[in-house]
């Protein structure tokens, strides 16, 4: 029969004995970098990157701690403020409870997952093999062991779904374990994978990001000068995940700076039309009246909004001098009623018949040359070609030789 034993207030507690005092803290743990809160009843609180052994929904995992809560340590936050982060950062964000603490991780602990990560390379590698002997569409990125041994997760990507059954079966023969198959994007494929950014600072989502959310075009022409998808995008080829968590810090100091195209005033009496602001540094560039240009601090800024002196007149210009075409003799004729053609009343008798006029009409449309008033207006016709056979008989009459001809009596 166990031994019972009295928990009755009533009882003192023994000076030699210390005063154990429960308390939970935040704790991160797992190859995705999950985070929980795991109630614990150590003697001392957890201080911050201290190495604890946790039983999470998985099993049993070596995880870090990150921060106590509501506790008289040093390094704590109240439960309220934790709430309201949790709150905040949406209903979707990756935060779990219940978890328990069972002991500061001794070096026994950190040294067996140091070989259960050595033994996940080969695992990795015997994954590969299998599933290009299956022919499957997929590849893979990562695996994890965890501490306590009854659990093996494979982590891959895939464009479509894979039926993965077979490489289960296969994987859980030869390890001996429960087989957790993953499917991940490419931007959880950089939070296992990655390490620095061009920052010089880890990646975001693999230190602190927990929830990816997405990231639009108009936060990066908001923050970035150019838009060069080399310098806006991160390890994962998406845009740079610290685009949206800068994005309320941006949209603050965007709404201090004075509009484009405005004319303000500063403190010292500048007056002059704003063609520049620059968001972190706070500067805004004017253009004076006389088009010089000089960079003010937006504090320095007293009146916006105002009204812009008039623009100078712009000089006129010359005038090119109007070159007049003279009209042409015919356009003349037909544009002036006094110089019309005469009727037929007052045409002088020196004109040329009616028939003429017939007949040359015609001659112009049959494309002749049109005759002269004084030719006759019918001339007879005369048949060139029988003449001219006359003629030519003749000429052959002639060529002939006169031998045959009688001779005469004389």
């Amino acid at each position: 029969m166990p031994e019972q034993t009295n928990t009755s207030s009533d009882v003192p507690v023994e000076s030699g004995e210390p005063k154990r005092s429960g308390g939970q803290v935040v704790v991160r743990y797992g190859r995705m970098m999950q985070l929980g809160l795991f109630d614990h009843d150590l003697d001392t609180p957890p201080s911050p990157g201290m190495k604890l052994v946790v039983n999470t929904e998985r099993g049993t995992e070596l995880g870090t701690a990150v921060i106590n809560v509501a506790g008289d340590s040093p390094w704590n936050i109240e439960d309220g403020t934790l709430r309201q982060y949790i709150a905040d950062s949406g209903k979707d964000y990756p935060f779990t409870r219940g978890g328990k603490v069972r002991r500061p991780a001794n070096p026994q602990d950190i040294n067996d997952q140091h070989h259960l990560d050595k033994s996940a390379v080969d695992e990795a590698g015997f994954c590969r093999e299998q599933i290009k002997a299956l022919s499957l569409d997929m590849r893979l990125v990562a695996v994890e062991h965890i501490l306590g041994g009854e659990r093996a997760v494979f982590f891959f990507t895939s464009e479509s779904r894979v039926d993965f059954r077979e490489l289960v079966k296969r994987l859980a023969k030869q390890y001996h374990t429960r087989i957790e198959m993953r499917q991940v994007g490419a931007r959880d494929e950089a939070r296992l994978l990655a390490d620095y950014e061009r920052c010089g600072r880890q990646c975001c989502c693999r230190e602190f990001l927990k929830l990816l959310k997405p990231v639009s075009m108009r936060m990066a022409k908001v923050q970035k000068a150019t838009l060069d998808p080399a310098k806006i995008s991160g390890r994962c080829g998406r845009l740079m995940c610290c685009l949206r968590y800068e994005d309320k810090t941006y949209e603050e100091l965007r709404r201090k700076l004075p509009t484009r195209s405005t004319w303000v005033r500063t403190a010292d009496g500048v007056v002059g039309k704003v063609i520049e602001t620059q968001i972190i540094t706070q500067l805004v560039r004017l253009e004076q009246v006389d088009k010089r240009q000089i960079a003010v601090s937006n504090e320095e800024i007293v009146d916006r909004d105002m009204t812009g002196p008039p623009e100078p007149a712009a000089p006129a210009k010359p005038q090119r001098p109007v070159k007049t075409v003279q009209p042409s003799r015919r356009s003349i004729k037909s544009e002036s009623p006094s110089d019309e053609e005469p009727s037929d009343q007052a045409k002088p008798t020196s004109q040329k018949p009616q028939g003429d006029r017939k007949g040359r009409s015609k001659s112009r449309r049959r494309g002749k040359k049109p005759k002269h008033p004084g030719a006759l207006s019918a001339a007879p016709q005369v048949h060139t070609t029988g003449q001219a056979g006359r003629q030519a008989k003749k000429k052959r009459r002639r060529r002939k030789p006169k031998d045959n001809r009688p001779e005469s009596n004389e």
